[in-house]
């Protein structure tokens, strides 16, 4: 069994979008695949088991899928972490070992998706290159780029950390206008100090949207219209603080949308549906007039009241539109498509010591 340790430089890199892309592709190709997550920190309980709800999703979908209590053996809670502060926690390292070895056992490859960064974990000793040690494993690389034409400090810093244990890097949701800028300049400076690219893989809106309905569900909305229209796709969201005419012309440069205002901001509401809105978020627990309810219901726009002040909503939504949910086949089969046609899976299985039919 031979393990491939997927990290990345920062949180919401889409490490396990590319971890559970490269497990399709294996299985497809009809390698034994297994999948293991030593640190979790989504607690969910499956089976009366405490596990860490991604770790679950991705151990079911492999044909021969692990035990649940060995798929995510250490998992962030409150109790945890007053533990380790408190010096009562057992050393976790024999139990993350034992429990790679039952998810990679009869398997030829084990895919180890790494905690959020490569410091997470650093204080019970699991972070991503003491995970490496410990498994003697690869480890690719996940980096988001900024968006910017930047320096890749956070690659060659982990270098440093990592040495030989790196693989390699993957560049993921790339936009358009810094593609060129990572494949004429980024790219070869790495391949000149030694880290090799193994691939840029471009932006998708569809795998950073979030449903209407888990908006409602993250800020505990009350949904006032258009029930039926719950599980429309939401790209990004704005925030509506304006005057009506400006808001019109601000609201038309983006589709797809939610927008977030004031409950008492029927002019704001009303410039929101006359361009592609899915949703409007309406804070401080205020109802809509009864014009723009009538207008959004005939729209077929779901309004939102939630009791948070627009501030904090938008704070909540910041989050739940940087992580990307996997739980969606749409999602997943996308992944998949755009992670083979952009990364060049022969050879980063070749850094990471997998011999290839």
């Amino acid at each position: 069994m031979r393990p491939i340790i997927i990290a990345s430089t920062a949180a919401y890199s889409g490490k396990s979008g590319v971890a559970l892309s490269l497990i399709r592709e294996l299985v497809a190709r009809g390698v034994r695949v297994g999948y293991f997550k030593p640190y979790g920190t989504m607690p969910v309980e499956v089976g009366g088991v405490l596990t860490d709800k991604d770790a679950a999703y991705i151990n079911s979908t492999l044909p021969s899928p692990a035990p649940i209590e060995a798929v995510c053996p250490v998992v962030r809670t409150q109790a945890l972490v007053e533990d380790v502060l408190a010096h009562r926690l057992d050393d976790v390292k024999p139990t993350v070992v034992r429990a790679a070895q039952v998810c990679g056992s009869g398997h030829d490859v084990l895919v180890v998706e790494a905690p959020w960064d490569l410091s997470q974990g650093s204080s019970i000793g699991v972070s991503a290159p003491e995970v490496a040690e410990m498994l003697e494993a690869k480890v690719v690389l996940i980096d988001r780029p900024s968006g910017m034409a930047d320096l890749p400090d956070a690659i060659v810093c982990e270098r440093s950390r990592l040495g030989d244990r790196l693989a390699g890097v993957i560049f993921n949701a790339v936009l358009e206008h810094t593609a060129d800028f990572i494949a004429r300049r980024t790219t070869p400076f790495l391949s000149s100090v030694g880290v090799p690219v193994f691939g840029a893989v471009p932006f998708d809106p569809l795998l950073s949207s979030v449903t209407v309905q888990e908006i409602a569900d993250e800020l505990g909305g009350t949904v006032l219209t258009a029930h039926d229209s719950l599980d429309l796709p939401v790209e990004t969201f704005m925030v509506g603080a304006m005057g009506q005419e400006k808001a019109l012309r601000f609201f038309r440069r983006k589709a797809n949308k939610a927008v977030v205002t004031g409950g008492d901001r029927s002019d704001v509401q009303l410039a929101a549906l006359e361009t592609s809105t899915r949703c409007i978020v309406l804070t401080g627990n205020m109802p809509p007039s009864s014009i723009v309810m009538s207008r959004a219901e005939e729209l077929g726009v779901p309004m939102v009241m939630v009791e948070h002040d627009t501030l904090t909503a938008v704070e909540r939504l910041e989050g739940l539109f940087g992580h990307t949910r996997l739980h969606d086949a749409a999602k997943v089969d996308t992944m998949h498509r755009i992670f083979i046609a952009s990364v060049d899976v022969d050879r980063m299985l070749a850094a990471c010591g997998i011999p290839q039919d």
